[in-house]
């Protein structure tokens, strides 16, 4: 190390962070934002985030679409994650992974609704209502 310069030992430290913030937390490369496409298939709801990634949750049974804010039990910290659920009175079916913001885990929801004809949970409304995210018009789940 000489004087003037940076340590020899940050460069690729910094390096390595960089890497981790183009790539996910699986190492893959973040394609951009996921363009859903929703439909039914043999009784499942089938969704395509466009990326490769297709998520499948058995419909028989489901009452309403959930969204569940990831929070390990302390609701002072940010979220963890958002999982889009089916609920269902055995217990909810996941669909997929946790997604790491709401504004996708919202519009997955909102397609899944469209397709499935099923509403939000009452507490995913009013979860959403309280951020101004959500706003019920005639017909819309």
């Amino acid at each position: 190390m000489g004087w003037g310069g940076p340590p020899r030992a940050i460069i690729p430290v910094r390096v390595r962070f960089d890497w981790f913030k183009k790539r996910g937390r699986d190492g893959r490369r973040d394609a951009g934002p996921a363009v859903w496409r929703v439909y039914l298939d043999a009784g499942d709801v089938v969704a395509d985030d466009g990326r490769g990634n297709i998520l499948r949750a058995a419909r028989l049974g489901t009452r309403s679409v959930r969204i569940v804010p990831l929070t390990g039990g302390n609701h002072h910290v940010q979220s963890g994650g958002w999982q889009v659920a089916l609920g269902r009175t055995d217990g909810d079916v996941l669909l997929g992974k946790p997604l790491a913001d709401w504004q996708t885990a919202r519009e997955l929801a909102r397609l899944v609704c469209e397709q499935t004809e099923l509403p939000l949970d009452e507490l995913t409304q009013r979860m959403f209502s309280r951020v101004g995210q959500y706003t019920r018009s005639p017909g819309e789940c």
